[in-house]
């Protein structure tokens, strides 16, 4: 059974590797392997990241980050009560076992914890997986879509955390 825990320091280069290898898993073209890793290890160590991760016998098995949400594609000022999630992954061979639904709860603890009002996230459009989680967990899509900075289509997710 996997304990899921907030990510520290000392977990951003384990947590990286899960994203890329679920994201690698998940894609027809992998993304390039530097690159990818590279951003993905840049904003789990961002101080304004907040994450956690699913352990299991001390290894590293799942990730899922939470940030505060900002405008202009995430390089504007931060939108006030706002969490934008992120790199919600969990490896590929553990796929099913309710591991990404353990960190996603945590995640939206935490965002409600830390005083935000709602929590957004974006993803591939053709992830029929992660689009059954989030939908179970109570985010609504919005109809907003875009293209990722992989020029794949992505929708739009939101979930309020006050009523």
């Amino acid at each position: 059974m996997a304990v899921v825990r907030r990510g520290t320091s000392a977990d951003v280069i384990a947590a990286s590797e899960v994203v890329f290898l679920a994201d690698a898993a998940r894609a027809v073209d992998p993304p390039i392997e530097e690159h990818a890793r590279a951003r993905t290890t840049h904003r789990l160590g961002d101080p304004r990241t907040f994450f956690f991760v699913a352990e299991h016998h001390g290894r590293i098995i799942g990730s899922a980050a939470g940030m505060s949400g900002r405008l202009d594609g995430g390089l504007g000022e931060a939108i006030p009560g706002l969490c934008h999630v992120s790199m919600v992954a969990v490896l590929p061979e553990l796929w099913g076992q309710g591991i990404g639904r353990q960190l996603l709860a945590a995640l939206v603890d935490e965002a409600r914890d830390r005083g935000y009002e709602r929590v957004q996230l974006f993803t591939q459009a053709d992830n029929t997986r992660g689009h059954a989680l989030y939908e179970r967990l109570g985010f609504s899509r919005t109809g907003e879509v875009a293209v990722s900075g992989d020029n794949e289509p992505i929708v739009h997710y939101l979930r309020p955390l006050r009523p």
